[in-house]
């Protein structure tokens, strides 16, 4: 439960925003021509964590975004857990 927590603390820090900075960065470290294999499959496993970090933040922006009401007002969205 501790893990599930801090996931959702990092999801209310870090922006998409960021999150596709961060997802650059790891791309353009990739793409160098001077990286050990080692190196490699760090990044790659980082990234692909990045990329469920900021698939979970949209997922979190579209649920607020679909809690507007019919008259187009703005309900208190309430996260399921």
């Amino acid at each position: 439960m501790a893990q599930k927590n801090d996931n959702q603390e990092n999801l209310n820090e870090t922006t998409i925003e960021q999150s596709f900075e961060t997802l650059e960065e790891i791309i353009s470290k990739m793409e160098s021509t001077d990286i050990s294999l080692d190196d490699s499959f760090a990044l790659y496993k980082a990234g692909m964590e990045e990329l469920q970090h900021a698939n979970a933040k949209i997922e979190q922006t579209k649920k607020a975004v679909m809690a507007i009401s019919k008259d187009g007002g703005l309900e208190v969205f309430e996260e399921e857990e």
